[in-house]
């Protein structure tokens, strides 16, 4: 007697092998929302659509940083390059700071595999090169500054690859 699995536990199956195929690292074109459910950049909410001149403040609202432009635009999979103005907070630009940037999937929880070089242009403006979003999905760019009185303050750009 052939074995025919009922109809639900077909639409399991299916939606289990999705699941695996989309998990892990190794591709996929969609992340788990907070609910656990799969989506895309056109329904990620934690990411706004990308533009010149986005701005972030800093978690103790020291410093605002400016994405001023992104090659490409908007950022996409692999290779980006990007220029950040850094502002304290009166609005005035802060140049030799010494400060890392690290790409990140928090709903992955790892990091790219490539570390960006962060380049003082002078007059706050940075060179941010490679940010390297291997995979499409939701990330996270967290630049890790100084603060003058010791210790450091995190900004958070979010950003949205698409596959």
């Amino acid at each position: 007697m052939a074995f025919f699995p009922s109809k639900l536990s077909r639409v399991g199956l299916v939606a289990a092998l999705g699941l695996f195929a989309t998990a892990g690292c190794g591709g996929g074109s969609a992340t788990p929302d907070a609910t656990g459910m799969l989506s895309s950049c056109d329904t990620e909410t934690r990411a706004p659509k990308y533009m010149p001149n986005f701005s972030v403040t800093s978690n103790s609202g020291a410093f605002t940083a400016v994405l001023v432009e992104s090659v490409p635009g908007p950022p996409v999979r692999y290779t980006n390059d990007w220029t950040v103005r850094i502002l304290d907070a009166s609005g005035n630009p802060v140049s030799g700071l010494a400060f890392t940037a690290l790409p990140k999937m928090p709903d992955h929880t790892h990091p790219t595999n490539v570390v960006p070089v962060v380049t003082d242009k002078g007059g706050g403006v940075y060179d941010l090169s490679p940010v390297y979003l291997f995979m499409p999905g939701y990330w996270t760019v967290t630049l890790t500054l100084p603060l003058a009185s010791g210790g450091t303050d995190d900004v958070v750009f979010p950003v949205c690859i698409p596959s």
